[in-house]
């Protein structure tokens, strides 16, 4: 993925702005899921990267038409039909920038056949942070757990909070299914809510499957039926193993059903 558009120009060369954002993590950024060569709920991206600009108090001055646009021209260069967007908006000088970059999708169909495996971290995630319910430039501690974790076999790791409740993952959000009832970590647990976290739980709601936000401990999470992730590259990826505990994963399930639902109504892959 060679191509990146940097305030609006296309280049082949990678832009790398010696600004605050660079500096010091002083931005945030939206990843957008290419399928079929299209932005994936763009609309919905666009808002969070504005509220999120708004609590870091950067100036967001590209209309989403021409963002949108903009992604367009990173698509058709780079000859992307299945990948990845990162729309970063970052603090400079005299005016903020915002650059779009382009990568693959690694997650496929036989990843969510499989089932993955993820760990708990003794990391803890403070609700009460600033930066926790946007999606900020200020990444390393998460990869940092995140690269522990795959040096140990797993995917992803999920963090707890001060006060001992699940939060989310790295890079994902986190539902437990018991009983044929959906739960999931409530925001205020210290948690960014993620597009297709929001997506499933309207979706739930609309095709009357119990949904629960609100505060899930270890003990619940050990004993939930199924498990899955979601974030806007995996979408919906359903969790075989947590720590030594395996759940079920395959076609019966209600997660394989909830993702039948999910590419139904939005038809993405």
């Amino acid at each position: 993925m060679d191509y990146v558009s940097y305030n609006g120009e296309i280049s082949k060369k990678i832009q790398m702005p010696l600004d605050q954002g660079f500096l010091y993590g002083y931005g945030v950024f939206e990843t957008i899921n290419v399928a079929q060569g299209q932005p994936v709920f763009f609309e919905d991206h666009m808002e969070r990267l504005k509220q999120s600009a708004l609590v870091m108090s950067l100036k967001l001055t590209s209309h989403p038409e021409q963002i949108w646009t903009d992604c367009l021209k990173v698509i058709a260069k780079n000859e992307m039909e299945r990948g990845g967007l990162r729309v970063t908006l970052s603090k400079g000088l005299t005016a903020d920038n915002l650059l779009i970059t382009a990568r693959e999708n690694h997650y496929d169909r036989q990843m969510f056949e499989q089932g993955v495996k993820i760990c708990t971290s003794d990391a803890v995630r403070n609700e009460t942070s600033r930066l926790v319910s946007i999606k900020s430039n200020n990444y390393l501690e998460n990869l940092l757990i995140l690269n522990e974790a795959k040096t140990r076999g797993f995917c992803e790791a999920i963090f707890y909070n001060t006060q001992g409740y699940l939060a989310e993952g790295c890079m994902t959000n986190l539902f437990l299914i018991k009983n044929g009832t959906v739960y999931t970590p409530a925001r205020d647990c210290g948690l960014l809510a993620g597009i297709i976290r929001n997506r499933v739980i309207g979706l739930l709601k609309a095709n009357h499957i119990a949904i629960e936000e609100g505060h899930y401990t270890g003990d619940q999470l050990r004993a939930a039926d199924e498990v899955f992730i979601t974030n806007s590259l995996m979408e919906i990826m359903p969790v075989k193993q947590v720590d030594k505990q395996c759940y079920g994963i395959g076609p019966e399930t209600l997660t394989a059903r909830i993702d039948g639902l999910f590419k139904q109504t939005w038809g993405q892959s």
